[in-house]
């Protein structure tokens, strides 16, 4: 009689690459491959108190109590196979249910991972943004983000990352073939828009004729002639629609306050720092993810760290919106009060009121510190 059970556990999926080459020019030496990945591989998930599932040719199916051991379980397996011939493996760790009915496993997050695992490099690992997430405010690891695909078979929405420390190799998206649903072509979107545009241009010289270009003057030369109160020079906020859309998701998930919105607010800066590293806009939405995070969890330095570091990049930044430079400056200002560091707390939230004197709580923190300051010259006295 079959016993079905489901559980909570970190998938492991292992492949070694380019075994299918080798099972075609020398079966005898890929048997015994696979029987060598075995002999090294079971003792090192069994010191991780991992289990393992299930063999599918040269692939593996391993699970793990928790994420931190599938992780460390696979550092080691990288590190420990990487100077043996023909096995080099591709890693790709999830975490979720799996279903098990005597010694066969299925669902939706064993499918997952196996999707996950070819994007890792060679010699690498890949992970979920579950994965991620868990990990994010442990010095020890680093990630680096891969790509939001539409995986094969997978209706959720996956974001996907490398491990970058440890020595462990950054994967390429040219390098990368993993099973995908293939992108929309939107023909008859772009034939409309096309269509749409044609008819606006037609009209620019009638309308450069009337008194309206004055008001689209003037409202494009006050976006442009915003000065960074760092730098004291001239910042673009141009941006996309589609950018747009997605910065102002990320406020809104941000506004809600809750661990789970703000995993995907941090998400969206992922994604937009990936697509353009050089917009101060994308490392402030980061930065006030970090912090909120730290709020929510009632602790991490690290965590305050990083929000630091992006804030700080931010506001240094020509490409940055003024309701972002200022949102960076506030936040710095309560992450320097935090520290006890009440003169950069001070230089830093008047630089957000001089960015956006009606940023929100803006005069509220530069009335409580004047208070701190009033009552640190009494306590002198």
């Amino acid at each position: 009689m079959s016993s079905l059970k489901r559980r909570l556990a970190a998938i492991v999926f292992t492949d070694i690459v380019g075994f299918t080459d080798l099972s075609s020019k020398d079966e005898e030496g890929a048997y015994n491959l696979v029987k060598k990945q075995r002999e090294i591989l079971k003792p090192i998930v069994a010191k991780h108190e991992g289990e393992w599932l299930k063999e599918g040719g040269d692939g593996l199916l391993l699970s793990f109590p928790s994420t931190k051991e599938a992780v460390n379980c696979s550092i080691q397996i990288q590190a420990t196979t990487k100077n043996i011939d023909d096995l080099n493996l591709r890693i790709g760790i999830h975490q979720g249910d799996i279903i098990q009915e005597d010694k066969d496993v299925f669902g939706d997050d064993v499918n997952i991972a196996s999707r996950i695992e070819p994007f890792a490099a060679p010699g690498g690992i890949a992970v979920s943004q579950k994965i991620q997430q868990d990990l994010s405010s442990n010095p020890e690891f680093e990630f680096k983000f891969i790509d939001k695909p539409k995986l094969k078979g997978v209706q959720q929405e996956i974001s996907v990352y490398c491990i970058i420390s440890h020595g462990l190799p950054e994967s390429k998206k040219s390098d990368i073939q993993a099973k995908v649903e293939p992108k929309k072509k939107y023909y008859k979107e772009i034939l409309i828009s096309t269509l749409f545009g044609i008819i606006i241009f037609s009209y620019i010289p009638q309308f450069f004729q009337s008194g309206d270009i004055k008001f689209f003057q003037s409202s494009f030369s006050r976006s442009a002639n915003i000065k960074n109160p760092v730098t004291g020079e001239l910042h673009s906020t141009k941006h996309s629609i589609d950018v747009l859309k997605d910065l102002n998701i990320a406020d809104s998930l941000l506004k809600q306050n809750k661990m789970e919105t703000n995993l995907d607010a941090f998400t969206i800066s992922e994604i937009l720092i990936n697509e353009d590293s050089t917009q101060g806009d994308y490392y402030s939405l980061r930065g006030l993810a970090y912090f909120q995070r730290a709020l929510l969890q009632n602790d991490s330095k690290e965590i305050i760290e990083k929000s630091k570091q992006d804030l700080i990049r931010a506001t240094k930044s020509n490409n940055i919106n003024i309701d972002y430079i200022a949102k960076a400056f506030i936040t710095l200002s309560d992450i320097y009060l935090l520290n006890n560091d009440l003169q950069n707390a001070d230089a830093s939230i008047k630089k957000a009121l001089r960015a956006n004197r009606k940023i929100a709580g803006g005069l509220a923190k530069m009335r409580n510190i004047n208070k701190i300051k009033l009552t640190s010259l009494e306590k002198i006295k």
